[in-house]
């Protein structure tokens, strides 16, 4: 009998084990879909809705049923997820917000120092006579014409790198760091040069 009840024992762990293997798998496979109908914030609002409403069936059938364990676990599971689980937000990609300003590049800006001194990462977008600076954000920090740019300096500063653009008026600067500093700041450089007029005076 110990050894029949063992057995049985053992024939339910593994089939536990290979079921939640198969839930693990479809889980995973899963979760691009769920990526994709978190950008779809009306239609995922709808299906946490729904989630929510199935969570709070299984508590009450869990309640009903004398407080079983199961109905009353997956109902909290469900809620939680309906809860947390929120529609992603919006994120505007570099590409489209190159094409919404006009920008025909955009390249690393390092650390942008405002007129206040503080730093911000940065990207630099270049178009055909404007260059952009935008945070992470890709909110616009400052906007420059490339017609008013007169110098272009990239030069070594301590164990970083700075980059400036020398304007009329005002000067902006770009702070480089890390073992690519002189590339990323050379880069900067080389793509603004490229799209600078001719009748410009002549840089150095």
């Amino acid at each position: 009998m110990k050894e029949s009840s063992s057995s049985v024992l053992g024939a339910g762990a593994a089939r536990l084990r290979r079921g939640a293997l198969w839930l693990a798998f479809a889980l995973v496979l899963l979760i691009p879909k769920v990526n994709r109908l978190r950008r779809r914030r009306s239609a995922w609002n709808i299906i946490r809705v729904l989630v929510a409403l199935a969570g709070a069936a299984m508590l009450v059938i869990g309640a009903v049923h004398g407080y079983a364990v199961m109905p009353l676990i997956a109902g909290a599971i469900l809620l939680l997820f309906a809860l947390l689980v929120r529609a992603a937000r919006s994120e505007v990609s570099v590409d489209a917000r190159a094409r919404e300003l006009g920008a025909l590049i955009a390249v690393d800006g390092g650390r942008y120092v405002d007129a206040a001194g503080r730093r911000h990462h940065a990207k630099l977008f270049v178009g055909p006579d404007q260059l952009w600076v935008l945070d992470t954000a890709l909110h616009v920090l400052e906007e420059i014409p490339l017609s008013q740019v007169r110098m272009l300096v990239v030069e070594p500063s301590g164990e970083n790198w700075r980059f400036r653009v020398h304007c009329e008026k005002s000067t902006a600067e770009f702070i480089y760091e890390g073992n690519f500093a002189q590339h990323l700041a050379g880069v900067a450089d080389a793509t603004i040069r490229s799209r600078l007029n001719r009748e410009l005076p002549v840089l150095r």
